[in-house]
């Protein structure tokens, strides 16, 4: 008998171990009109090895029918207010619930509910031009390292761990604290970044993992992704020419051409644009889809006759830009070092595209908001592991051919194409199709077909 006990005693242990027990004391969420929505806070650690801890403020909708697991969603941006967007969008997981808990975080350093919040600028950033030499990209490094250092002096700790790395250890934290031993991940828009570093760190802590309208960050040759996000514009313009009146490509060909030799006035928005800056406003300008390509065609029109004012998006803004200050971006994504690294890639881009080049946030924002940074790269692309289960994906015009370039790495897994304008077709956009076949393949691990369309 007590050799039975003491065996007993030694399995309960052992399970105990393998099985993560939940620890979340879930309690009243501080979110308006959103009464199902619980919250926890949750201590984790703010670097791997650092005896420093940070809150997070984590939120669930509980499963509505016997719970069978756990669902982790970020909806991008990247931001905060995670939490506030779940209980914005909560009838787009009604069939998920059934089975299951759906849970977010507001992500660290960001502005929201969680306990860590870098005290920085987190509006628009305008893209600068690209450097004509040496010392134009000095001064450029300069002006971001004394941003960053701004922004760095609020938590230097806290600023140095803000990629999506880390947020993929944040939420490995949740899953251990939730209690499950594999989890569910729907990463939407840069979730989907968030997502992938997940898969990187934890291939064995994936039971589904669906990643929207995201960028390829699963590759070793960088300029390899940026070439085919070139091409993958290309195309998108083709298609803006093929709908146009005839001579319309070669009409625009001429006018950035033009641009680049002198900047063409916008008078009513108080603006030049360069041929980078045409290039990346006709491309915003199209994104919507055919209802507003009329617009660009009688913007071509009016640049040509000397006025360009009709690519302004808006009079406050008039010129591409990003939000956000590159906080994390800057330590997800590769930078140019010198002048001559921009000038390289901005010319092979070009020759890849002539309609759109490099005006386009990875080749032409990013590098030159983040070049000079203080803090280094710390989760630069790289690939997932081919051992992680199937995967599923799905993209609009605007973004399915990257996010399929990432999905598919992972053998058996599927995408969902969406022949039409828009971005994050479950988060934002909140497709019905969609919803059913990513709902699906999280309750049952059943993914749709090859070549599933959805319209």
């Amino acid at each position: 008998m007590l050799k039975t006990l003491m065996a007993l005693a030694v399995l309960t242990t052992l399970v105990s171990a393998a099985t993560p027990q939940p620890s979340l004391p879930w309690g009243s969420c501080p979110v308006a009109n959103a009464p199902e929505l619980q919250c926890a806070d949750l201590r984790v650690a703010l670097s791997p090895g650092s005896d420093r801890e940070i809150t997070l403020k984590v939120a669930r909708l509980p499963a509505t029918g016997a719970k069978k697991g756990s669902v982790l969603v970020n909806f991008g941006g990247p931001q905060g207010y995670q939490i506030a967007s779940l209980g914005s969008r909560t009838r787009i997981f009604d069939k998920i619930r059934t089975s299951m808990d759906v849970v977010t975080w507001d992500p660290r350093g960001y502005p929201g509910l969680s306990g860590a919040v870098l005290q920085c600028d987190w509006g628009f950033v305008r893209t600068p031009a690209f450097p004509a030499d040496q010392a134009g990209f000095d001064r450029l490094a300069a002006a971001n390292k004394a941003r960053g250092d701004k922004c760095r002096a609020t938590d230097p700790e806290l600023f140095d761990h803000m990629d999506a790395a880390s947020d993929a250890r944040d939420a490995d934290a949740i899953r251990e604290a939730l209690g499950e031993d594999r989890m569910n991940f729907l990463g939407l828009s840069y979730g989907g970044t968030i997502a992938q570093s997940y898969a990187r760190l934890f291939p064995r802590r994936v039971r589904t993992m669906y990643i929207d309208g995201s960028g390829n960050h699963s590759l070793r040759d960088w300029d390899r992704e940026l070439d085919s996000i070139a091409r993958d514009n290309e195309r998108f313009m083709d298609r803006f020419f093929a709908w146009a009146p005839g001579g319309t490509e070669k009409r625009w060909r001429a006018l950035i051409a033009r641009a680049d030799r002198e900047p063409i006035p916008a008078p009513q928005a108080g603006a030049r644009y360069d041929g980078t800056q045409l290039r990346s406003l006709a491309l915003l300008k199209l994104r919507p889809g055919p209802s507003r390509w009329g617009d660009v065609v009688a913007a071509i029109a009016a640049a040509e006759a000397g006025d360009a004012s009709g690519f302004a998006l808006s009079s406050r803004q008039p010129y591409p830009g990003l939000p956000g200050g590159g906080v994390k971006e800057c330590l997800d994504f590769p930078r140019p070092a010198t002048q001559r690294d921009v000038a390289r890639t901005v010319r092979r881009l070009r020759a890849i595209a002539p309609g759109t080049g490099a005006a386009f946030p990875l080749a032409w924002h990013l590098p030159l908001t983040c070049a000079g940074w203080p803090a280094r790269v710390s989760n630069p692309p790289t690939p997932m592991p081919r051992t992680l289960p199937p995967l599923l994906g799905a993209g609009t015009w605007q973004d399915y051919a990257s996010t399929r370039r990432a999905v598919e790495q992972i053998p058996g897994s599927r995408t969902i194409e969406h022949d039409g304008p828009g971005h994050n077709l479950f988060g934002a956009m909140a497709n019905p199709c969609v919803i059913d076949h990513v709902s699906t393949y999280v309750i049952e691990r059943r993914l749709p077909p090859r070549g599933t369309t959805c319209p």
